[in-house]
């Protein structure tokens, strides 16, 4: 009887750690390909559950709607009312601002998950809530977006404002087209002796720009798929939309560009985006994921009071670089990439008008998988190696030749080891395709030829890389680029100015007269102010100010204003007389435009 109980109690108890056993492995192995592109409405659904699940410290609201009648989100987190959190130093994070940007979105709603997640659990996440406001525009383009889910998939970065992009007095009347009936608008290579291309001699699966200075002659052209629909001998020139959110805004901004838009700021998106910033000045620290990135390689840096400004100020530039080596670092890279700039992007606007820290990073780009792929692979090379296993490189000759005929089979050319080394023009292209290859054969299509109604007698063949295979990665990388972003994100956070009280004394020197003294220190990691902040002046500077009648104050003024307080534990010293009467204490308060606001007092006690 005894060991029939032991038999069931030891029976339930194994059946209960199984299932535990079970229901752990189930939520932690779907973890890992949880994640995927979210349509807009699937977007909605998302923050309106984040907002209900969270209404302590996570807000949402429709700052505007599209032109596709779609929602423009804001989502705002951080504890108290309304009036505390606009006073809390803050952080703007800004996403899907170009059109053809999903990862950027999904790693911008995995950051706010991990924090509301985070609270209960973590004191510094909630520590973070309670002492920090953040910003989130998930998507600032949704009706872009669409393009990713609809068939044909066509990628744009451009906005559904119909737009002349070719001058011609027309609107959007020659846009591409799905030719060839595979679901996808791809390119068109067409055989043609004024064309400024080649055939990649190492890879002939691309084109490449034809060198006259090398003696190399052209003879085809790269056009995206699709028919001369206006009959103007340009094909493709006038599509659906045409304003790119990150090309339409004031700094550097480019008139009569195709993609910029009427003017700067033109668009509803856009202007709810600047009046937004306009109305916040407590945000101290933007971050943009875009086309632009000044986080892969340390921006250069320019002397201050150049007239316009073309370049990062010199005393900031430390800053830039020491986030931009935090930011590679979690995401695993080991060396500087190639940054990229574009001209009226939302970043720069923030960094060389509103003297505010830009940061902005693509959350994901051709270069980046390439360079991760080889850390990866130079680690697993240092591993030791198992003498008694073969090593796959090391293949017979047999196998070799093999792969040879199969390559010949594809059309593949085996690339010549001389000019593979001489001329690397196409190199990442070439990786990427490799990358491809071996991961995602679907992201490029191979070439087939057409009989194309605009190119009668001549060669044309469609194919290329696939719509958004250069600028979003797999669905399956999308938990690991998100994890990284959001470790990112929450340590940047945490970089803010914050100012506080280091002392606050008075010094009786008798007949109700004191000598006060307050200390106001910087516990944050930048400063009150960047330089550029000061140059733009669009940075207030940090004012104390003392609660007492001008008549009171013998020595200095009611309200002074302080020079910019370095971060790290930069302090500024305040000197007063006062003649405090029947007081026991004066009440004062420091005001920092990006760190905060902090009450405090100095007792008053007569000397013996």
């Amino acid at each position: 009887m005894i060991n029939r109980r032991i038999d069931r109690s030891f029976s339930s108890r194994a059946l209960l750690h199984l299932l535990l056993s079970w229901f752990f492995f189930l939520t932690h192995a779907t973890a890992t390909f949880a994640l995927e592109y979210q349509s807009n409405k699937i977007l909605t659904q998302q923050l309106k559950k984040l907002a209900a699940d969270h209404r302590k410290f996570v807000h949402l609201e429709s700052v505007a709607k599209t032109i596709g009648k779609n929602d423009l989100w804001r989502v705002e987190l951080g504890e108290g009312k309304d009036e505390e959190r606009s006073k809390r130093p803050a952080l703007l994070l800004v996403a899907g601002i170009e059109g053809n940007d999903l990862a950027g979105t999904v790693s911008a709603v995995a950051w706010m998950e991990h924090l509301a997640k985070g609270y209960e659990a973590d004191p510094s996440i909630r520590k973070l809530l309670e002492t920090t406001t953040i910003y989130v525009f998930p998507r600032v383009n949704p009706d872009a977006v669409e393009h990713f889910f609809a068939k044909p998939r066509v990628e744009l970065a451009v906005s559904r404002q119909p737009f002349d992009d070719d001058s011609d007095g027309l609107v959007d009347e020659d846009g591409p087209e799905d030719l060839n009936g595979d679901g996808l608008v791809t390119w068109m290579r067409v055989e043609d002796p004024e064309g400024e291309f080649m055939i990649d001699p190492v890879e002939p699966r691309l084109l490449l720009k034809a060198d006259k200075s090398k003696g190399e002659k052209g003879g085809w052209r790269l056009l995206s798929e699709g028919i001369d629909n206006d009959k103007d001998e340009a094909w493709n020139e006038d599509g659906p939309g045409g304003v790119n959110f990150n090309r339409n805004f004031p700094y550097n901004y480019k008139f009569f560009a195709a993609p910029a838009g009427l003017h700067p700021v033109s668009e509803i998106e856009t202007r709810a985006l600047a009046d937004f910033v306009v109305a916040h000045p407590n945000i101290g620290i933007v971050f943009t994921f875009g086309a632009a990135d000044n986080l892969v390689q340390t921006p250069k840096g320019e002397p201050g009071g150049k007239r316009p400004p073309t370049a990062i100020h010199d005393d900031d530039v430390p800053f830039y670089r020491e986030l931009g080596k935090a930011f590679r670092e979690a995401l695993g890279l080991k060396k500087e990439l190639t940054g990229s700039n574009e001209p009226g992007a939302f970043n720069d606007w923030l960094y060389f008008h509103r003297g505010r820290f830009s940061l902005a990073a693509r959350p994901w780009s051709p270069a980046l998988q390439l360079e991760l792929a080889k850390n990866q692979s130079k680690d697993s090379e240092v591993k030791p190696k198992d003498e008694n296993k073969p090593d796959p490189a090391a293949k017979a000759p047999d196998a070799r030749k093999e792969e040879k005929a199969d390559s010949e089979k594809a059309g593949k050319k085996p690339a010549s080891p001389g000019k593979s080394e001489s001329d690397n023009r196409n190199e990442e292209d070439r990786a990427f395709l490799k990358w491809i290859d071996e991961h995602a054969p679907e992201l490029f299509v191979p070439w087939k030829e057409f009989k194309h109604p605009d190119f009668v007698g001549k060669k044309v063949e469609i194919g290329g890389f696939a719509p958004f295979a250069k600028t979003n990665p797999l669905e399956k990388l999308l938990e690991e680029f998100a994890k990284n972003h959001s470790k990112f994100l929450t340590d940047l956070a945490g970089k803010l100015p914050r100012v506080g009280i280091r002392k606050a004394e008075a010094k009786a020197l008798g007949a109700a007269v004191f000598e006060v003294t307050i200390q106001i220190e910087n516990r944050g990691y930048l400063p009150t102010s960047l330089a550029q902040g000061t140059v733009t002046r669009e940075v207030f500077p940090t004012r104390l100010v003392l609660k007492l009648d001008d008549q009171a104050i013998l020595s200095g003024t009611r309200r002074t204003m302080l020079s910019p307080i370095e971060g790290s534990g930069g302090m500024k010293e305040t000197r007063y007389i006062i003649h405090a009467k029947d007081q026991k204490k004066i009440e004062f308060e420091i005001v920092s435009m990006l760190g905060g606001t902090v009450q405090g007092s100095v007792e008053l006690k007569e000397g013996k």
